[in-house]
């Protein structure tokens, strides 16, 4: 606890940043900037909603003024959006860079200072920051007041995602910029991931709406969650969610900030206790209610994350060297041949599939419209693809060098797999016309080697999936087309990682290429 307190309120990183800012030109320049900005939309708003304003119908008065109070909440709230969206993750983003290009970077290896003590102190002198620009424009914010169309939740609501949005894209920032060495690349890494994570999570929700019709997902986690029977407010469920995807932000900026190619993203520990907790948490909503469509879906593209993530921490790296020893190793010789990250891939694996058990029991306990036979489909390819993957990853290891490269290729071929090809196969289905022919049958049957595409296609025609002949027939295609290359992968690997090691003596030699 003591460290805690020392890391929020005897902060030399946060000292730092703060009186660099408040003591310079920056501060007080930007500030006016923004405030003058703002006072202009304000003013230009009001003069372009005033010539509605002069009608001798009182109620279209009044819907003429409550308009003009919507539209100018609207405006300011843009470019309060454009704050947290462009200035404050390019600020963090340049901060651990800046060290670096100093040659300032190195001396805080050999200081006191923690990773987690520089990393909050990074993060809280911008969340800091971004928190002083949002207060400023509260009084702008009060005119709306006046003319209606605007309340207290509205604000309330607005400020509180601006924040927790700066809090989301700020530790993204410290991330980036622990893994890059020039500011300019981080900050255009972080500026066109904002972006195209913006611009494909508004064509998802559009796409997953036309699916599952526009009332589902957002309006019930607006009136709460129901988890083990405990009631979460929607609200909280959000925070709780900024919170989430903030902490690990962080805690991915600090394992990164001192080593960030050897070090893995995640610990075996952290993992566990990161992906258990979002399972456990989906598994409790579902405890006791009808899984909808869309809260499977939800799960189903979680879990695949999961999986990935696990492939990229743990499948990858040289695991002949192994880069953590578990305590289990010290008390035991026995174990120390053993490397610790094959049974716990294999832990992750079998995790997986116990979940989807539980959602399957769930599903036909409450007679939900998720096919039980689906998530039968859904674990037979997640599960054959997921071997598949960390075998692949194992064989980049052997190819390439350092964990950077293997890491490139395994996220590549796991994309490739578990997202462009039932995207391109559908794209040049519907391109082609191809319904109820043989290329478009084989089309259909390559998109079913994604776990995603399984769900989506279980979604929109469910009485494939309600009896186990056809789930059976194409989860043990899926499986056995992973498994095929599983086995070459892991055969051919094998044989290079053979003739790259014979005669390799850990302690003088290093492996030549």
């Amino acid at each position: 606890m003591r460290g805690i307190l020392q890391n929020f309120f005897d902060n030399p990183i946060l000292t730092r940043e703060l009186r660099r800012r408040m003591r310079g030109k920056a501060l007080v320049y930007s500030m006016i900037g923004y405030i003058m900005l703002m006072a202009l939309v304000t003013v230009l708003v009001l003069l372009f909603k005033m010539a509605n304003w002069s009608s001798s119908d009182s109620q279209a008065m009044l819907e003429a003024l409550t308009a003009t109070g919507r539209s100018l909440f609207t405006s300011i709230t843009i470019i309060q959006v454009l704050l947290v969206l462009i200035v404050a993750p390019t600020i963090t983003a340049g901060m651990t860079t800046g060290e670096k290009e100093k040659k300032t970077f190195d001396f805080l290896r050999v200081t006191t200072i923690t990773p987690w003590m520089y990393v909050l102190g990074c993060f809280l002198s911008t969340f800091f920051y971004v928190t002083l620009a949002l207060l400023c424009a509260l009084p702008l914010i009060s005119i709306a007041f006046l003319y209606g169309g605007v309340g207290r939740d509205d604000v309330l609501r607005v400020v509180g995602a601006l924040l927790g949005g700066s809090m989301i894209l700020s530790s993204l920032g410290l991330y980036i910029s622990s893994i890059r060495e020039r500011t300019r690349t981080a900050q255009g890494v972080v500026v066109f991931m904002i972006f195209t994570f913006l611009f494909v999570g508004v064509a998802l929700l559009r796409q997953i709406q036309a699916w599952l019709g526009t009332g589902t997902g957002l309006s019930s986690l607006a009136q709460g969650v129901t988890v083990f029977n405990l009631v979460i407010p929607g609200w909280m469920v959000v925070a709780l969610g900024f919170l989430a995807l903030t902490s690990v932000f962080l805690l991915l900026a600090t394992r990164k900030l001192f080593e960030p190619e050897e070090t893995r993203a995640f610990n075996h520990w952290q993992y566990a206790l990161i992906a258990s907790g979002i399972i456990a948490l989906f598994l409790g909503a579902f405890r006791g209610t009808t899984v909808s469509e869309a809260a499977a879906l939800a799960f189903v593209v979680v879990g695949c994350v999961l999986l990935m993530v696990a492939v990229g921490c743990f499948a990858v790296g040289r695991m002949e060297v192994g880069d953590e020893i578990w305590h289990l190793k010290r008390l035991l010789p026995f174990l120390r041949p053993i490397d610790q990250t094959l049974p716990f891939l294999v832990l992750v694996g079998f995790g997986w599939w116990y979940a989807l058990a539980v959602l399957q029991f769930t599903a036909k306990a409450g007679n939900s419209p998720v096919p039980a036979p689906l998530l039968l489909s859904i674990a037979m390819v997640s599960l054959a693809g997921f071997a598949f993957f960390c075998t692949f990853a194992r064989f980049a290891t052997a190819i390439t060098v350092g964990r950077k490269g293997a890491g490139r290729w395994a996220i590549g071929v796991m994309a490739f797999f578990w997202a462009a090809v039932p995207i391109f196969a559908q794209a040049f289905h519907a391109a082609f016309s191809l319904k109820d022919t043989l290329p478009g049958a084989f089309l259909q049957g390559v998109s079913r080697v994604s776990p995603i595409y399984v769900m989506v296609e279980g979604i929109g025609a469910p009485e494939m999936y309600k009896t186990l002949d056809f789930p059976m027939v194409n989860g043990l295609a899926a499986s056995a087309f992973f498994v095929l290359l599983a086995v070459g992968f892991l055969v051919y690997g094998e044989i290079l990682r053979y003739k790259r090691w014979r005669g390799f003596d850990y302690h003088f030699d290093m492996p030549s290429r």
